[in-house]
């Protein structure tokens, strides 16, 4: 069969659609593969980018971790410290805290996430390096104290309220977890002879009661020889101290009369087997003995340090956010009331208002965490328990005036003075015989610590690669 001309003519270019036709398709087959490679890339650096960010957060996590731990059991914990392996999440963080001293610290937090995805960050915190020299530090002119309650009679009797500077725990039992500290320090060296003359004088006046009311065995007539003042007295003939002019190398001179003494509190006759007990065997002020003295005076280096860290507090606390400060605006005449509890210290400011601000009617006052006391607060017929620091600044004072005040502050005073030359922290008014035990001020390095964990700030923070 003969072709036509026309099937002859058009065979050439059915050939060249065909071949054009494979072509396209190959291309399109090209583009499509390459297309689906591109997309497994993006998959797969999206799903690194997931793990990676995973981890980083995880790590993040751990150091938010590592804080906490910080703010809870930074007191007696040596350093480093480091905390897991701990699972979180999908992953495990592990975060090293060590000390860089002056109160920062540096947490290292490595997040281990999800198929081996990796990320360390370094964060540093710093805290206000504030230690205390003495359970009442005064940084100013001083407390210009008498130790006198005005009650009569001869000589004086042996002060109810305590400043001890053994350290307590939080719960208020004695604790070897810090050195002990004296019962006062001071930046100028008048506040320290205010103080020296003010607890000689009323060694002198103890002595001069006790010789006076108190015979050998501990009798008087008229029953004023509390059990302390025979112990004072002594049991011989001649009495323990003598009240006149001394010095104190002589062993009867009533400079040696030590304030730390537990037969100062003894609960009856004889003095020597009716101790109190454990933690309230001292006498009023103490401990005295050994290298701590009465009233220790800082060294130029301290001094500057004491000013840095309390700077440091006055301004954080300035800088801190409305809803992270508990206020104390008037007076509290009854009640019970609440500010910060051990595992939520808070930061509670007495409002800077005019005129003076009371506790009585039975109130009680329970706090932990920064008390600052820039006015005149009065201590009546009320109870105040409060754990960590109290700082009195500029007009500011903590007057306890009636006997019927009870509580205690377990931690550390600082009294930041103003010049004028008026009395601070005046206990003399506390006295036995009331419904709760008298007023104490009882240190802890635990419960400063504790406190100071309200001031954390964050001073850097980044991510560490190559680690």
């Amino acid at each position: 069969m003969k072709r036509s001309g026309a099937a002859l003519r058009n065979r050439p270019e059915a050939g060249i659609v065909l071949i054009t036709t494979l072509l396209l398709l190959t291309l399109l087959m090209a583009v499509g593969t390459s297309g689906l490679g591109l997309s497994r890339v993006d998959l797969f650096v999206s799903r690194n980018l997931l793990t990676a960010t995973k981890a980083l957060w995880i790590a993040r996590a751990g150091s938010e971790v590592g804080k906490n731990w910080l703010e809870t059991n930074l007191s007696g914990t040596p350093l480093p410290v480091t905390l897991g392996p701990a699972a979180l999440e999908d992953g495990t963080y592990t975060a090293t805290i060590a000390s860089l001293g002056n109160g920062a610290y540096r947490l290292t937090t490595v997040g281990q996430g999800p198929e081996d995805s990796r990320r360390v960050v370094e964060e540093i915190v710093r805290l206000p390096d504030f230690v205390p020299a003495g359970v009442v530090m005064s940084d100013g002119d001083g407390l210009h104290p008498d130790f006198n309650d005005n009650g009569g009679g001869i000589g004086r009797r042996i002060p109810d309220f305590t400043v001890d500077g053994r350290n307590h725990t939080p719960d208020g039992v004695l604790s070897h977890l810090c050195p002990d500290v004296s019962p006062f320090s001071i930046t100028q060296i008048p506040a320290q002879n205010d103080l020296t003359n003010a607890a000689n004088t009323l060694k002198r006046e103890i002595v001069t009661r006790a010789n006076s009311f108190c015979q050998a065995d501990g009798s008087n007539a008229a029953g004023l020889c509390a059990p302390g003042l025979s112990w004072v007295r002594g049991n011989n003939v001649v009495p323990r101290f003598t009240d006149g002019l001394c010095s104190v190398a002589d062993p009867t001179c009533y400079l040696n009369l030590n304030f730390a003494a537990a037969a100062l509190r003894a609960t009856a006759l004889p003095p020597l087997s009716n101790l109190p007990a454990v933690p309230e065997d001292r006498g009023p002020l103490g401990p005295v003995t050994g290298p701590l003295p009465f009233v220790r005076s800082l060294n130029t280096t301290e001094q500057t340090r004491l000013h840095t860290a309390l700077d440091d507090i006055v301004k954080r606390i300035g800088e801190l956010p409305e809803e992270k400060l508990l206020h104390i605006a008037t007076s509290l005449t009854a009640g019970a009331h609440t500010y910060g509890e051990w595992n939520e210290p808070r930061v509670t400011k007495v409002d800077d208002d005019p005129g003076e601000l009371d506790l009585s009617g039975s109130a009680v006052v329970n706090g932990v965490g920064i008390l600052l006391i820039p006015r005149v607060v009065r201590l009546k017929n009320a109870t105040l328990n409060w754990r960590g620091l109290v700082l009195i600044v500029e007009d500011g004072d903590l007057r306890v005036e009636d006997p019927e005040a009870c509580g205690q502050i377990l931690g550390a005073v600082v009294v930041r003075d103003d010049p004028t030359p008026d009395r601070k922290l005046d206990l003399d008014k506390v006295e036995w015989g009331g419904s709760c035990t008298p007023f104490t001020i009882n240190y802890s390095c635990e419960a400063v610590t504790r406190s100071l964990t309200t001031l954390m700030k964050t001073v850097s923070w980044t991510e560490k690669f190559g680690l």
